[in-house]
Parts: C-alpha cells; sequence; structure tokens
C-alpha cells in the first residue's frame, strides 16, 4: 500500500510541476520526459512511402518537418503507434504498418521505444503525454504540406492508443481539426481507470474513433471507449490464444493480427453483431440483430457495441466477401 501511495504522490507532483518547469528524469534505465523539446533519441518519426519491397524510409523532424520530393500527398497517410516494449517487441503494429506497405499507403511510423522499454512500464505510461504532444506537433507542422489531421488515419496499439488519443486531443486544441479517425487496438488498461476522458483515448479525440477489444480486463480497457467499440470473441481471451504460454498478452498482440487482416483481405470480413452491453452480451439478450463490418473499412457512421466471432486460427474472418 505504501508503495503505491508514493506512486500517486509522485504522479500528481508531477503533474502539477508539467504547468512550471521542463522536467527530465531518469529512474535507473527509465526514462521520464514531461515538456521536453521533442528529441530524435526519445520519439523519431519515420515516414514510409512506396509499395511492396519498393519502400523508402525518411525521418521526420516535428518542428522542421521535410518531405521527400516524390511524397503523394493524394495517396492516404496512415500513423501507427506501437506500445509497450517497442516495435522490436509490439507484433500488433508491425504485422498493420507491413500490411499498409503491401497496399501502397503512406505510413508515419511512431518509435517511442527509449520511453516504452521493458521494465519500465510505470514510466511509459507517464511518457505517453510527451509522446502525444510531439506527434500532434508534428501533425500541425504537416499542414503546411497539403497534409491535414482531417485525413489522418492514426491507429495506436495498447499505450499507443492513448498516445494517440492526446495527440488528436492536443491537435484539436491548437488548431481545431481533429484526426480524420482514431483506431485503438486494445487500449491499455492498467493506470488508465478513470472517469476522466482528458486522460485517455476517447471519442472527441477524432472525428471518429473505433476500438477493438481482445483481451479486455487484464492488458486491454473492458469499458467502451469510442463511437464505436468492436468486442472480439466476448473481449478477453481469444481462442487462438488458448494454448499459448501467456494467453492475456498473445489475445492482447491478436487486436493488431485482426486489424492487419482487414487491411490485407478486404474480402474477409469481420462482421460484429450489436448489443446494449457488454452484460447483456454475456446473458444472451442482444436483440438488435444490427451488424456491421470491424476493421479498416469500418464505416464512419457505425457507433454502438459490437460482437465479432472469428476462427480460431488465420485466416480469423469468418466471412467472405467474393470481390
Amino acid at each position: 500500500m505504501g508503495i503505491k501511495i508514493a506512486f500517486w504522490m509522485f504522479v500528481l507532483i508531477i503533474g502539477f510541476s508539467r504547468k512550471l518547469v521542463c522536467l527530465k528524469y531518469h529512474f535507473g534505465k527509465c526514462p521520464v520526459y514531461f515538456e521536453e523539446p521533442c528529441s530524435p533519441y526519445a520519439t523519431k518519426f519515420i515516414l514510409s512511402t512506396g509499395k511492396g519491397d519498393n519502400i523508402t524510409y525518411t525521418d521526420l523532424d516535428p518542428l522542421q518537418p521535410v518531405l521527400p520530393d516524390d511524397y503523394n500527398v493524394f495517396v492516404p497517410l496512415k500513423v501507427v503507434i506501437h506500445g509497450y516494449g517497442g516495435l522490436r517487441a509490439d507484433i500488433a503494429t508491425t504485422n498493420i504498418t507491413k500490411a499498409y506497405q503491401d497496399v501502397g499507403y503512406n505510413v508515419i511510423i511512431v518509435d517511442w521505444e527509449p520511453l516504452a522499454s521493458l521494465p519500465c512500464y510505470i514510466f511509459a505510461y507517464l511518457n505517453t503525454w510527451h509522446v502525444g504532444e510531439c506527434l500532434g506537433m508534428l501533425t500541425i507542422n504537416l499542414v503546411s504540406y497539403g497534409i491535414t489531421p482531417s485525413l489522418t488515419h492514426v491507429i495506436g496499439f495498447s499505450l499507443g492508443a492513448h498516445v494517440a488519443g492526446f495527440a488528436g486531443a492536443n491537435v484539436k486544441d491548437l488548431i481545431g481539426l481533429p484526426f480524420m479517425r482514431i483506431t485503438g487496438l486494445d487500449p491499455a488498461l492498467p493506470f488508465f481507470v478513470t472517469f476522466k476522458n482528458e486522460w485517455k483515448l476517447d471519442p472527441s479525440d477524432a472525428n471518429f474513433v473505433d476500438i477493438i477489444h481482445t483481451s479486455a480486463g487484464t492488458f486491454g480497457k473492458l469499458e467502451a471507449l469510442g463511437d464505436v467499440d468492436f468486442y472480439i470473441n466476448g473481449g478477453s481471451i481469444q481462442p487462438f490464444c488458448y494454448e499459448a504460454k501467456y494467453p492475456p498478452i498473445c489475445s492482447h498482440m491478436l487486436s493488431g493480427l485482426y486489424f492487419a487482416e482487414s487491411i490485407r483481405r478486404p474480402g474477409g470480413i469481420f462482421l460484429g453483431t450489436k448489443c446494449d452491453s457488454v452484460v447483456n452480451y454475456y446473458l444472451g439478450f442482444c436483440e438488435s440483430g444490427d451488424i456491421a463490418a470491424m476493421g479498416e473499412f469500418t464505416h464512419f457512421s457505425t457507433r454502438g457495441l459490437y460482437f465479432v466471432k472469428t476462427s480460431d486460427k488465420p485466416p480469423f474472418a469468418l466471412t467472405e466477401l467474393k470481390l
């Protein structure tokens, strides 16, 4: 109990101090950044352009971004944000980035691994605000290139989902232009148990916020956080992970694999059935009969809670649309 009290006192002190001074601390190997200039050591923004095996990578300075001469503003832009542990530990977002590259979209990879490294979860949690501010700066400074937030889709996994929310709120507050869409892939639960929307991803952070729940109650949030929330196989342990060494971690990561499949296989449809609540779903009281597609091609008018069933092995989508 004493450790918990000390931690929350630290959080409150740091939160108050953010309003007064620039802070950067190291607790052993665990850094905490508040109101610091966006350092290329701490957070990298890597632009991926091209298609398939013909990919070009360009590092972007969030304060003075320079795009390659052949950048095509008419190709959709996706921003992908990893979770705890960084890109090397996060198969959820690396699969999504590869899927978008195979299609030929522009992708900005947000690499904040130095601020999200193992075993520094508490400090990674605190760093989400800083990374969100840096992404917000980059977004605003890209407007002069004709890249507006209202045409930008941000995808964040776990802690990265909340980073996306903080970035969206920051951009909207500063220039009044929300992101077109934020997709939250199993948004992280630990330390995000709060009624304050400004401390987590919420529907006000973009014009459209869709959420995919795959490890609700363990690593991921159980509560609805978006305009539409999809609970896969009940939202908790996934069938593919029943025999895994750590089923909750496996289930957490599957949110990204499901989403990547929806990009790669537009004919493979993840269909969800609408229900008023998680409780009613488990009790079998879902009566609306409304259905909606989950994933990359979710329609922006979709609202509410939907429950999706999948296969227990890839490909996971149960419905195949003949194109």
